[in-house]
């Protein structure tokens, strides 16, 4: 009879189903056996699947890459981390030293931190206002990437993505598109001519608020190299939320449905309201890229909107602790409607001067619209915006 410390650790044996569960089951193991030296050859070489380590990936990462892949029109796909793991996996696996860079101005401000770094390693970085178009074209001469963002954090400016493609391919340059606050159910910046679409999976793909994982898909090409950095340095996510973030995609577009629909019903109110100055939304006539955004995006113009109250720290705290239902969080794509501080958070690091060139004063917030009631929602902002 075999021993209680070995039954502990090999007595929990179930035979495989001949029929298949309704939902991916959770591959949480960091290790996997193999029967002898030859199968170990033969997975490493990919003639036979299987996993070498939970580092290089599981089936569920597998599921999640090739899903994001698919839903971007794209060849393969990484899961990451992150959204900034993802960025910098494909950074790192594409670019080299003396590479130059060229980005939109109005990038997420991590984003630009990452790549102001990598100057430390012989990077060079110019950035650009994306309807500077002449300057654009200048910048691009001898680049190697253009990394854009379909909606910018937190502005919602909208490139135009296919003469931008365009012009960086003239050039020699891959584009990179970051479709965090888009989601493939506006846009798939593969369809526009990028090269490679990057989004935050923590956000709308993933959708609860609950998981931290980012993914970069485009041709095998340009994807081997940044899924060989991402393995090697580590930057890879974990199987438990690989399969949260499958999950959360399966209600993406009746998510998607609900949230634009309540982000253009309160940017319009936003709009018509006394105690606020601007709104920031593509779908706004008013917006300097609506008619672009009218081209790139689908489906409406997204979930996000910007909008601006004067620029006092006491009246924006006030209005903030007015609200019920709409909560102060420095992360978005949820369920839930939530507001960011990109002052004092995301861009707090830029100097004064940095964020007024911006216009990130004070009075600006960031708003991740959710699937709650509209009119709860309106009433909530009423009786916050009242209360000024």
């Amino acid at each position: 009879m075999e021993s209680l410390s070995t039954l502990v650790v090999h007595g929990a044996t179930a035979k495989t189903p001949a029929n298949h569960p309704v939902s991916l089951p959770i591959y949480q193991s960091a290790s996997w056996t193999f029967s002898d030296l030859d199968e170990v050859d033969a997975v490493y070489s990919g003639e036979k699947p299987g996993v070498i380590y939970g580092r290089n990936g599981t089936p569920n990462h597998r599921a999640l890459e090739n899903l994001f892949a698919r839903l971007h029109r794209a060849e393969a796909g990484v899961a990451c981390a992150s959204g900034m793991s993802a960025l910098s996996a494909a950074f790192l696996g594409l670019l080299s030293q003396e590479s130059k860079v060229v980005a939109s101005q109005d990038l997420y401000g991590s984003t630009l931190n990452v790549l102001h770094d990598l100057r430390r390693f012989g990077l060079e970085l110019a950035t650009v206002e994306i309807t500077d178009f002449d300057r654009m074209h200048t910048e691009l001469q001898g680049a190697q990437m253009l990394v854009l963002e379909t909606s910018s954090n937190p502005r919602l400016r909208i490139p135009d993505l296919p003469r931008l493609c365009t012009m960086a391919h003239q050039a020699g340059a891959v584009v990179l598109v970051d479709n965090t606050f888009a989601s493939p159910y506006h846009c798939r910046p593969t369809e526009h001519g990028a090269d490679i679409v990057m989004e935050s999976l923590t956000k709308f793909i993933s959708g609860h608020s609950d998981v931290m994982i980012g993914a970069v898909a485009g041709r095998h090409r340009l994807i081997e190299p940044i899924r060989s950095v991402a393995v090697r340095m580590g930057l890879v996510s974990n199987p438990h939320e690989c399969w949260l973030s499958v999950r959360g995609t399966e209600t993406l577009e009746v998510r998607m449905q609900r949230a634009s629909s309540n982000a253009a019903e309160l940017a319009h109110f936003l709009a018509g309201h006394s105690k606020v100055r601007q709104v920031h939304y593509p779908g706004l006539t008013s917006h300097p890229d609506h008619l672009t955004a009218r081209q790139v995006l689908q489906n409406g113009f997204a979930a996000m909107l910007a909008f601006e109250l004067e620029p006092s720290r006491q009246m924006l705290n006030n209005f903030l602790r007015g609200l019920g239902y709409i909560k102060l969080a420095l992360s978005l794509g949820g369920v839930n409607t939530t507001l960011s501080h990109p002052a004092t958070s995301s861009h707090r690091f830029l100097s004064p001067d940095e964020r007024e060139k911006l216009g990130l004063h004070d009075g600006f917030l960031r708003m991740s619209v959710g699937i709650e009631n509209l009119n709860d929602l309106k009433s909530d902002l009423e009786q916050a915006l009242s209360g000024l």
